[in-house]
Order: C-alpha cells, then sequence, then structure tokens
C-alpha cells in the first residue's frame, strides 16, 4: 500500500492561511495521499499556525507536528526533513503554498510501486539540464530514503548556503545512474511565493546579521554552484549550458543575473566571482559579454525582470500606468475584451487601477484548467481551451512575455486581436518574449 511506502514532510513558516489550505487539500476526499503519514515541519512559526496545525491532528492521527524550538531557516528545514524525520521507503517535501491535481497520480504509485529511486510529480523533458532545475522545485521530485547517504547528508547540510539541499539528493541520483521516473502530467503545481524574492530566503532571521555572502546570493549563484555536486565535469558544462530559467538562452540568463546584482546587490563581487569559476571558456565570454553589455549601457534596466507584486505596483504607478489604461478605453469604447494571465501583474492591475473603461468578458489563464474557479477577483473565470465559446474582440496580456501564448492561441483557432495592459515606457528595459 501507499501509506507503508510514501511518507510527506510539510515544511512551513508563518503562512498559516497557505497552510490551512493545503492541508485541506491533502486530506479532501479525492486525495491519494489522504492516508499516508505527514508530518507538519513547522520552523517556530509566531502566527497561529501550531495552533491550526494541532486542530488538524485531532481530526487526523496520520498527521504529525514537529515544531522547531526556534526558526532555524528555511534551507536547514529542508535539510532536517531529508535526516531527521524521513523513516520510509520513500519520502516527498512539500511546501505550504503550492496547488495539487490528484486526476493522474496513477502514474507515481506505479512508479513507486517500480522501485524509481527518483519520481518526478512534474513533467519535465528527459535531459540532465531540464531535470536538474526542475529538480531545484524541491516537491518536483520524490525521493527514496535509501539514497540519503552519510555522504549525501553531508551535502545536504553544506549545500545549505548555496540555497537548495536538496540537490545534494538529487545529485547524487545523476552520479550513481539511478532510476527517474517523469510522468506524463503535472501533479503539483508550483505558486509563486508571496514574499519579495530578495527575502525569502531567509525569513524570520535577522539578515543584517548573517555573512555577506549569505546576505547577497544570488538564485543563479546557488543554482549553479549546486551543480558542482555533479561529480561529471562534462555533465557539470552541459547543465549548465542548458540553464534557462524563463529566458531563451544561457546569454540571456546572465544578463538578467548582471541586472539584478548590479541594481539589488551593488555589483556584489562574490557573486560573479562564484558563477565565472563553474564556467568553461564559451561561458565565461558570453558571461563578461553580458557584464558589459548592463555596465556599459546607457539604458536603465531598473526593471527588466520584475516579479514582485510591490515592484510591479512601483513600475506601473512610474510609467502611468492608468493613462495608458484610459487611452486603451477610449480606443477599444465598443468593443469586448478578454484579459489574459491571473498572476502578479493582473492582481495589481485590478487591485490598483480603474479598469472601469473596459467591458471585460472575463479573464482567462492556464491555470483554470486544472483548478475550475468560477471567478478571479470580481471577473469570470475562463479556461483557454473554451475561448471560442466566448464573444470578445480583443485579448488583453496581463503579462510580459505572451508570445507563445499568443502563437498557442492561434494554432487553437483564437483570431482575435492582441493587445499588452501593460505599459512600455522606452526609459525602462522590460524583458519581452
Amino acid at each position: 500500500m501507499l501509506r507503508d511506502k510514501l511518507e510527506i514532510v510539510l515544511i512551513t513558516y508563518n503562512r498559516k492561511d497557505y497552510l490551512q489550505d493545503t492541508l485541506n487539500t491533502l486530506f479532501r476526499e479525492d486525495s491519494p495521499i489522504r492516508n499516508c503519514d505527514i508530518t507538519v515541519l513547522d520552523n517556530n512559526s509566531t502566527d497561529g499556525t501550531g495552533e491550526m496545525v494541532d486542530g488538524f491532528c485531532k481530526l487526523y492521527p496520520n498527521l504529525k507536528h514537529v515544531r522547531n524550538p526556534i526558526n532555524i531557516g528555511g534551507n536547514p528545514n529542508v535539510a532536517k526533513a531529508f535526516t531527521e524525520v524521513s523513516s520510509k521507503e520513500y519520502i516527498w517535501i512539500l511546501c505550504d503554498n503550492d496547488k495539487y491535481c490528484w486526476d493522474n497520480f496513477s502514474e507515481i504509485e506505479n512508479a513507486i510501486e517500480q522501485d524509481y529511486d527518483v519520481i518526478f510529480t512534474q513533467n519535465c523533458e528527459n535531459k540532465i539540464a531540464e531535470m536538474f532545475y526542475k529538480a531545484t522545485f524541491a516537491p518536483a521530485c520524490i525521493y527514496k530514503t535509501k539514497n540519503i547517504t552519510p555522504t549525501v547528508v553531508e551535502n545536504i547540510y553544506d549545500n545549505i548556503r548555496f540555497l537548495f539541499p536538496h540537490l545534494a539528493v538529487f545529485a547524487w541520483n545523476i552520479n550513481k545512474n539511478n532510476r527517474i521516473f517523469i510522468p506524463q502530467n503535472d501533479t503539483i503545481i508550483q505558486v509563486i511565493n508571496p514574499e519579495d524574492n530578495r527575502t525569502v530566503f531567509n525569513r524570520g532571521l535577522e539578515a543584517e546579521f548573517l555573512p555577506e555572502p549569505r546576505r547577497n546570493i544570488l538564485w543563479l549563484v546557488g543554482y549553479i554552484n549546486s551543480i558542482e555536486l555533479i561529480n561529471d565535469k562534462k555533465v557539470q558544462n552541459e547543465t549548465i549550458e542548458g540553464c534557462r530559467h524563463y529566458h531563451k538562452s544561457l546569454y540571456e540568463l546572465f544578463k538578467t543575473f548582471m541586472i539584478q546584482n548590479k541594481y539589488d546587490r551593488n555589483n556584489y563581487g562574490y557573486n560573479f566571482s562564484q558563477i565565472f569559476r563553474l564556467l568553461n571558456f564559451s561561458q565565461r565570454l558570453r558571461f563578461i559579454l553580458a557584464y558589459l553589455r548592463v555596465n556599459l549601457s546607457l539604458k536603465n534596466y531598473k526593471y527588466y525582470e520584475i516579479r514582485t507584486y510591490d515592484d510591479w505596483a512601483e513600475y506601473l504607478e512610474k510609467i502611468g500606468e492608468q493613462k495608458y489604461i484610459d487611452i486603451l478605453s477610449e480606443i477599444l469604447k465598443g468593443k469586448k475584451v478578454l484579459l489574459y494571465g491571473a498572476g502578479i501583474v493582473s492582481q495589481v492591475l485590478i487591485d490598483k487601477y480603474n479598469l472601469s473603461g473596459l467591458d471585460i468578458a472575463g479573464i482567462a489563464d492556464k491555470k483554470f484548467e486544472t483548478f475550475e474557479e468560477e471567478t478571479y477577483k470580481g471577473l469570470k473565470a475562463i479556461q483557454p481551451s473554451k475561448l471560442q465559446n466566448y464573444d470578445f474582440d480583443y485579448i488583453l496580456f496581463t503579462m510580459k512575455l505572451y508570445k507563445k501564448i499568443e502563437t498557442s492561441l492561434r494554432e487553437q483557432g483564437v483570431t482575435q486581436k492582441v493587445l499588452p495592459l501593460i505599459k512600455r515606457d522606452r526609459k525602462y528595459i522590460l524583458r519581452v518574449s
């Protein structure tokens, strides 16, 4: 039985409401893991999380609440889940704010029965670069616990400083050529962290007293240094070469890193050196070119790569987004429009701007295909696959990168005209597809 083989550890800190939604999902009648042993590893939350979890424990005897006596940090909490909590054949570490689709979980159960060493819970290409990148999201993989050896434990704790302790487990399986299963469908859908990306790794800690490299480390520094856990240098280079992280090329990724390091970290030299040392000759050339492109340019890249709610709110206010919306409203007077994209940008636009001049039929997003929501912030939630059932004249994209989506819509027969609902200001560079 699944419950005899799979153990789930849910790491959390001060996200009571998100965690409550997650626990409700895990214990739903249709949840295939509702009878598995589940441990909430609470990093000494102070927002009432403990009391809420204890209430669930009274309802579900297979749920256990372990509360750390102090906040040990997010990444050490992941390390603790692997090394101190796991006791069954497989361990699945979950975060507290993601979404789940149980429709195809039988794929995962079959892989467990077939004794795979690593079982992905999201689909990805069967390439080392794609798999290693996907594995940065801890819940993306279920691991066989026999592979958490003393050497792996040493690497887990050592890699806390590089943000991804769990990649030590994945790298071990790569080094040993262990069996890896990739499903056809996604069981878990990653949700963007509600905190600012600059603080998410240090939540609850007094960051000013952490060593400077720990305070100023960027995602790419942690990721590329984690690749060093792979023994084979050729495979290391292949994994670095294939790293994209929402970018078209490694050069574009390097350019985003240079921008982040310039505007958020004051060109912190440690971040440069920790990446540069692991690159081959070709990669170093692109790294240097990206540095020159950003640091010698007269253009302002401050808003090139923005993902947080507050940063988007600041950008849209600075470039006069309401005037742009008012102009669009005049141009599209008498026309019915559909918004596309239910992410952070749409949240800011709906929360802070007057869209009443637009005749909005609803808002579409791929996530509505999985989670059949009826409304989103007061607007009708529409599944993209059913767009042809709705009457509208224009699609207004509430996202930066929409060209691939536009192409996909055209292929399914959607012919309406497309416009961005985000104003683009020549003074600032926004990354576009």
